[in-house]
Parts: C-alpha cells; sequence; structure tokens
C-alpha cells in the first residue's frame, strides 16, 4: 500500500505541535524567571494529565485493540501490555543512566542532584576507607563524617622536603596516600630537629597517619617527618575542624571524650577500635547531601567536561516515545484523540523551564540552550512523521506494544525526574495539583 502523504504529514505536525511547548518553556525559563513552586506545581498538574493518558489511551485502549482486532483473551492482552510497559521502562532507566555519566543529566534538576550525589558518595567512600584506618578518626562517630570529609585537603610533597619539624605548632592531622615519609626525634636537650642530631623513628607508607595529636591539643610537635619520595598526602587542618566541632555539638563531646581520657598517643590501645568496615558503612549511609558550593563547583566541572551529544540524546530520550506514540496512533485528525497530546504539551512546559534553570545554572548560553531543545523539536517532528509512515499498516500487537514500551519509558521519566523534582519545589501542594491534571485530563477524553 502506497504512503499516504497527509497522514505522515498530519502526524508530523501533531507531533511538532506537541513538543513546541519546549520552546515555550525555555523561553519562559531564560526570561520569565517563575518561581520553583509555580513551575512544580504547572509540573505536578501536567504530570497527572500524562499518566491519565497513559492509563487510557496506551493501556486500556491498547488491551481493547488487542481484544478486539487481534482477539486476544483479556489476560493475554494484559500481559501484551504489561511486557510492554516494563520494557520500556527497563530501556528508559538504562540509557539515562548511562547517558547521565557523559553530562545528560544537566538537562534535569533532579537528576543533577542525584548524579552529583552519587559522584560524591563515590568518592566519598575511597576516602571513608581510608580515614577509617585513622584510630582518631574511626573513634568519632561514623554520623558526623560527612561534615568531616568537607576539612579534608589533597596536599603533594616533594621527595626531601619536611612536612613539618619537631617543636612547630600542631596545626593538621595527615593521613598518607601515596609514597613514604621519614620520623625523625632529636636527641638533643634542645627542642628542634637539625640534620646531624635527628635520630630515625619510623618509617611511614600508604595508609598510616602522623599528627592526630594536633587535632585535639595542637600542642608542638614532638618530631619531625620528611618526605622519603614524593608524598601524596590527605590533610585535615585544626582550624576547620575546630569550626566543625563548634556546628557539631555531638562531635565536640566525641573530641573531648578522647581528649580527657588521654588517648592522645594511641587510641586503639586502650579502646576497643571499631569495625573499620561497619565504620565507613554508617558514615556513607550519612553522605546525603550537597552543599551550594559543592554543587556549584561540581556542575561547572562537568558542564566544561560533559558531551553535548549525551546531553541531546538524554532530551531525545525524553521526548521521542511520546511522537512516535503520536505517529503510530494518527490515521485521520478527525479520529486522532487529543488528550495524549495536551498531557505531552502540558508535561513539556514546565520540564523544559527546569531544565533551562539547570543548564543556565551549570553555565550554558542562550544560544546553546535554544539549538538544543530546537534539534529536539526537529527530532520530534521527523520521529512522528516515521513512525505514521512505517506503522500504518502494523499488526494490532506491534502497535500496542510499540504504544506500550514507549508509554513504559515516558512513565519512568515522570517518576525518576518530574514528580521528585516536583515535590522538592512544591511540597504538598503538588499532590492536589497532580489530583486535578488527572481529573481534568479524564474529563477531556470523557467529554
Amino acid at each position: 500500500m502506497p504512503l499516504d502523504p497527509f497522514r505522515i504529514l498530519g502526524a508530523a505536525l501533531l507531533a511538532t505541535l506537541a513538543m513546541t511547548s519546549l520552546l515555550i518553556g525555555v523561553v519562559i525559563g531564560l526570561y520569565g524567571r517563575p518561581s520553583r513552586r509555580t513551575n512544580a506545581i504547572i509540573m505536578a498538574f501536567g504530570t497527572g494529565a500524562l499518566i491519565q493518558a497513559l492509563a487510557l489511551e496506551l493501556a486500556f485502549e491498547g488491551a481493547e485493540r488487542l481484544i478486539e482486532e487481534a482477539h486476544l483473551s483479556g489476560l493475554v492482552s494484559w500481559c501484551w501490555v504489561a511486557a510492554g510497559f516494563v520494557l520500556g521502562g527497563v530501556l528508559y532507566s538504562l540509557g539515562n543512566h548511562w547517558l547521565d555519566d557523559y553530562g545528560a543529566a544537566l538537562r534535569h534538576p533532579a537528576l543533577t542532584k542525584l548524579y552529583l550525589l552519587r559522584q560524591k558518595r563515590e568518592r566519598s567512600a575511597d576516602l571513608l576507607g581510608r580515614l577509617a584506618r585513622v584510630d582518631l578518626l574511626c573513634s568519632l562517630p561514623p554520623e558526623e563524617m560527612e561534615e568531616v570529609l568537607l576539612c579534608v585537603q589533597p596536599v603533594h610533597v616533594a621527595a626531601g622536603e619536611t612536612i613539618f619539624r619537631q617543636g612547630d605548632t600542631g596545626d593538621a592531622l595527615y593521613l598518607i596516600d601515596q609514597g613514604e615519609v621519614a620520623v625523625l626525634v632529636n636527641d638533643s636537650a634542645s627542642n628542634t630537629s637539625t640534620a646531624p642530631n635527628a635520630v630515625p623513628l619510623a618509617r611511614l607508607a600508604a595508609s598510616q597517619s602522623f599528627g592526630e595529636t594536633a587535632l585535639l591539643t595542637g600542642e608542638p610537635r614532638t618530631a619531625t617527618v620528611t618526605a622519603i619520595t614524593d608524598v601524596a598526602l590527605l590533610k585535615i587542618g585544626k582550624e576547620h575542624f575546630d569550626e566543625l566541632l563548634d556546628e557539631s555539638p555531638r562531635l565536640r563531646q566525641a573530641v573531648e571524650s578522647l581528649n580527657s581520657q588521654r588517648l592522645l598517643q594511641n587510641v586503639a590501645t586502650l579502646r576497643e577500635r571499631p569495625d573499620a568496615a561497619a565504620w565507613q558503612k554508617i558514615a556513607l549511609a550519612n553522605v546525603q547531601r550537597l552543599s551550594r558550593k559543592e554543587q556549584d563547583l561540581l556542575l561547572a566541572k562537568q558542564a566544561a567536561t560533559g558531551s553535548p551529544l549525551a546531553l541531546f540524546l538524554g532530551a531525545t530520550l525524553d521526548g521521542i516515545p511520546a511522537s512516535v506514540v503520536i505517529g503510530a496512533n494518527f490515521e485521520t485528525l478527525d479520529a486522532f484523540r487529543f488528550t495524549f497530546l495536551v498531557a505531552i504539551f502540558l508535561s513539556s512546559v514546565p520540564e523544559a523551564i527546569g531544565s533551562t534553570l539547570g543548564m543556565r545554572q551549570a553555565g550554558f548560553g542562550t544560544r546553546r540552550i535554544f539549538t538544543l531543545w530546537s534539534l529536539l523539536v526537529l527530532a520530534a517532528t521527523l520521529a512522528g512523521g516515521l513512525s505514521s509512515a512505517f506503522l500504518a499498516e502494523a499488526s494490532p500487537v506491534l502497535l500496542t506494544v510499540i504504544g506500550a514500551i514507549a508509554g513504559g519509558g515516558i512513565l519512568a521519566m515522570v517518576s525518576s525526574v518530574m514528580m521528585p523534582e516536583a515535590y522538592e519545589d512544591g511540597g504538598p501542594a503538588v499532590g492536589l495539583a497532580t489530583i486535578a491534571g488527572f481529573l481534568i485530563a479524564f474529563l477531556f477524553a470523557f467529554v
């Protein structure tokens, strides 16, 4: 059967219309500056409408098509629909997770926060594993270690250089990440360390620490420490540590307890050492937040190193399934059910607003943002036309499964991105807005 150009053109135009709301959202995000609460309520309303459309026009009507046209039983029809939704959700989740690693998370503030937090947790897991070997630190409450991580600074010392000298004021704890250091003491009456009088006391390597006493008392150093090789150190300065104690009464109490018990020389000999793995697990479980400073730094880094292609593909992953559904189900303009189209249009506006705000925060320019979303609208147009052309004579089973796969992808996107983001910014009102969108979309479909 020859292709119907009017059918293809109609499907392409409807897909374009549905996705044009993205550009409206971009303009509002760039120049309107809506409040995050307002954007969240609009997003929730659109999400409610979208859920209704997915349930009625893809799931229910898809199953009915199989019953009436393919003559399948109700249970078998439901199984086909369910399999399609599950497959679509899995494909979307896997693709989205993979693209996030290349910068696609920047298209959604909620995804960005989750991605940046995952990065922080991955770094924190390794760092906490090393800090767990420091007797003083693993004797502190693991629940408080997220804040301690902010005090950790990387330091590099060249071979032969002195890290500190005997008699210096104790101002930091050091953990050796790479390399070796020598601990020297002066055997003279003077409390200074000079080469002729220095006596080797110990040789420390990776994962070992020195200078713990400084965090508790700031007393003068009792030895000199020099780098045998090039050394990478992790430093916790007393000044920053003291600021942390002022903010955390529980941590201060633990430190004062250690100090009062005089567990300064060797904590492990006087107190049962906590299990390092268990301590690390508890500490990592409490790494749940990103400070504004951390978020801004990570966003800037991600924007500079992320792939524009990944960002575009991620946005395409969000928008193309809807266009495929529109094209696959388009026969004539009179016969088309507009509930799904309206739901996509409504939900895309706040999605684009939030994405634009997130990209702006990451340092994206206006031209780059407009280019990205314009390309997505073009891709949606092509997807709508091509799906209409190739699926015009598709079997009811194929049409239903394709629609269900697309619906599963959309539902996964809604549940993982739109709703968490909406509730975070809008609060309890989001639930009512979602219900309103669902009911109004239901009324629209019924009428």
